[in-house]
């Protein structure tokens, strides 16, 4: 009996560390949306960047448009939120739904160019 308590003892112990050094991509490298919009031109390769998905387009299912995680944490008024438009291939989100982008920026694009969409945990 003492065996096997000792077994599942160590069992759970091992779950434990495993579970508490996996690691949460979520922060890790992602950029903000008002960082980006500042100076895009000085991002160049893939990147990642996190926000908030605002809006679809009516008019091309495939873009829409993130705010600033911030601007919408702090409850930022609509019109002084930033915009960053991203056309994606993928299934677009919903509007509201916090997101991680990667992607690039396209030589004379106005769109961020997104090869992956993943929601923010």
């Amino acid at each position: 009996m003492e065996r096997l308590f000792i077994l599942l003892a160590s069992i759970l112990l091992a779950v434990g560390v495993v579970a508490g050094c996996s690691s949460k991509s979520d922060d890790v490298k992602a950029l903000s949306v008002r960082g980006i919009k500042t100076d895009s031109s000085a991002y160049q390769g893939t990147i990642t960047i996190a926000g908030v998905v605002g809006m679809v387009s009516r008019t091309d299912p495939k873009v829409f448009a993130v705010m600033d995680l911030d601007d919408v944490k702090n409850n930022v008024p609509l019109p002084q939120r930033l915009y960053m438009p991203v056309r994606y291939e993928g299934a677009v989100p919903p509007a509201g739904e916090a997101v991680n982008l990667t992607g690039s920026f396209a030589e004379g694009s106005k769109y961020f160019a997104a090869t992956s969409v993943k929601p923010r945990r």
